[in-house]
């Protein structure tokens, strides 16, 4: 069974506060050692389940990395609905 397969109506929360300080230098709890933008981006691509809405929370947009990698999960995760409307 493939992750979250034959499941219906998921809604995804990705906490910026989960990744790794490399990746999100400016996040309200930093995570050494947390995860890269790659790994989220590997656990969303083999998410075989009906994902209905998708939120990013926990980022500073006032830095520009931090504020590009929430945008990088946004386009992603949008992805990831339209992909599932096809």
């Amino acid at each position: 069974m493939k992750l979250g397969e034959g499941v219906k109506g998921v809604y995804i929360s990705v906490d910026v506060d989960c990744l790794d300080l490399a990746f999100a230098p400016r996040v309200s709890h930093i995570e050494q050692g947390g995860l890269s933008f790659y790994d989220v981006q590997n656990i969303l691509h083999n998410l075989q389940a009906d994902v209905v809405a998708v939120d990013v929370v926990e980022f500073n947009p006032v830095d520009g990395m931090t504020a590009m990698v929430a945008a990088k999960l946004v386009r992603e995760l949008t992805a990831k609905i339209s992909k599932m409307k096809d």
